[in-house]
């Protein structure tokens, strides 16, 4: 079995669930769940991705794949495979049984908005549907190695933070910014039995990430705060880390 994905034919847009607004070439403006286009260099940690080899974690529609491919990386993005198709939260069968058929057709249109952004912008990054968890050796090693709002939804981030800091040079991780949490080396856990939250397990504190990174030996430590707009109505602040092995 060949490490990487063949690129899957989408012949129709209406066959795509697009998670990110992004220009396509040839298409025009493809409205997502998220519109990163603003602010994007902060999201990114204002790095250059000058001919750089960059690991991705959970590309979705791949809106950053294609601009940091953009801007000059060889990229290869990891993605759930179809089976499961989520890290979902521990809910009883009664919880979880009917989310599943739905989730599983919006994952494949998610899945499919890829290939189809990957085809328009004849993209040359590759895509491996494996486990995060357990990264093959297979990939090699990385410059930059991208966690983009993707730990919420894992139950053991740090594991995949470790598969990252095994291959990569400097680290990057997004997620949302929780003003209350800050200040402390913690995550929250998100889900409860009232609130039935199946597919997102943690809250963080950027004091959470910048600690565990300097655990792992990534000793210059840099935080920026971008807002990004979520179904084209409300504004969320989320704050980008970005970890080297160099000294502080």
């Amino acid at each position: 079995m060949s490490l990487y994905a063949e690129p899957r034919t989408v012949f129709s847009i209406d066959d795509c669930h697009f998670y990110h607004t992004m220009d396509l070439p040839g298409v025009g403006t493809v409205i997502g769940d998220w519109d990163l286009r603003t602010g994007v260099d902060d999201y990114l940690g204002r790095l250059s991705f000058a001919d750089t080899r960059v690991l991705e974690i959970g590309p979705a529609s791949g809106y950053l794949t294609f601009e940091m491919e953009r801007r000059g990386a060889s990229v290869v993005s990891i993605e759930v495979p179809d089976d499961p198709g989520w890290d979902f939260v521990s809910f009883p069968s009664a919880v979880l049984d009917p989310v599943l058929p739905p989730r599983r057709e919006i994952m494949r249109r998610l899945k499919n908005s890829y290939w189809f952004a990957h085809a328009a912008n004849k993209s040359r990054a590759k895509l491996h549907y494996g486990d995060a968890y357990n990264l093959p050796d297979a990939i090699g090693e990385f410059d930059i190695a991208l966690m983009a709002n993707v730990l919420l939804h894992c139950r053991a981030p740090l594991q995949i933070v470790e598969q990252c800091a095994r291959r990569a040079k400097t680290l990057v991780i997004v997620e949302m910014f929780y003003p209350e949490l800050e200040g402390s080396s913690i995550c929250r856990l998100a889900p409860s039995a009232e609130n039935k939250q199946w597919d997102t397990w943690w809250h963080f504190s950027t004091d959470f990430f910048r600690q565990y990174l300097g655990v792992l030996g990534f000793l210059k430590v840099e935080t920026a705060i971008s807002a990004h707009t979520h179904l084209q109505t409300t504004s969320y602040p989320m704050f980008t880390i970005i970890g080297s092995r160099e000294q502080a």
